[in-house]
């Protein structure tokens, strides 16, 4: 019979039950061990509480946008999500990793996918689907609690709410299709530089159309119009 040998790294039945112990299936052998897993359930929890921390300083500022905009005939779900990424940004905020290459933009899936559900948990905004023509548009109304996201926010945002509130009168009348496009090109610069890749125009305009086949749609005129229009009220630093 052939004899198989261990490497002197190789993973123990020690390391197996200490990972088990680690993770609250088994219960600690030592007074080493207990501190190690009650170190290790304090982190946990304080990683939890940043988390949800984050997470609510981001309904906040979700909700100044619904807040400042809910009355626009422009203000649909697709905008307001990327005023969220574009204010996200502004407040230096660092999420950029959370947000996937959707067809319409930037898009951070599990986050939208509860903020309607938080609204209204919080009793601030309710949201409404209406069907108009070849789509459905997002109605948002103000509930009885809404200006309570205010302290919150003068709280978290209090040195960036100038440039929060810029991007939002910025954008206030702006079109749907004008903000997606706005918002991808933003995407498509801070991605470039994040990479330290030589910027060029034409660069850009490559990675845009190569976001998502739905670009197309644009024709190229519009859309360098709308870089420049985005260089013009300075939303991109120096090259």
């Amino acid at each position: 019979m052939k004899l198989i040998k261990f490497e002197s790294n190789a993973f123990s039945m020690e390391d197996f039950e200490k990972g088990l112990m680690l993770a609250g299936l088994i219960s600690p052998n030592s007074i080493e061990e207990l501190e190690e897993r009650e170190k290790l359930d304090s982190y946990e929890k304080q990683l939890k509480g940043q988390q949800s921390k984050t997470y609510f300083k981001r309904v906040v500022l979700a909700a100044e946008i619904v807040y400042e905009l809910h009355k626009e005939p422009t203000f649909g779900r697709i905008k307001f999500q990327k005023l969220v990424y574009l204010c996200e940004h502004a407040a230096k905020m660092n999420l950029e990793n959370r947000y996937r290459k959707q067809a319409a933009g930037p898009f951070d899936n599990k986050f939208m996918h509860s903020i309607e559900g938080e609204f209204l948990k919080q009793n601030w905004f309710k949201v409404e689907k209406k069907k108009e023509a070849n789509f459905t548009k997002s109605i948002y109304t103000l509930l009885p609690e809404a200006s309570n996201y205010k302290p919150y926010y003068e709280s978290y945002f209090k040195h960036s709410k100038d440039e929060i509130k810029y991007l939002i009168d910025l954008f206030r009348n702006k079109k749907t299709d004008f903000t997606e496009i706005a918002a991808t090109l933003l995407a498509c610069f801070w991605e470039l530089k994040e990479k330290n890749e030589v910027f060029s125009e034409d660069r850009l305009i490559t990675l845009f159309y190569n976001w998502s086949d739905q670009k197309k749609r644009f024709d190229q005129n519009t859309v360098l119009k709308i870089w420049q229009w985005s260089k013009d009220n300075h939303l991109v630093n120096n090259y």
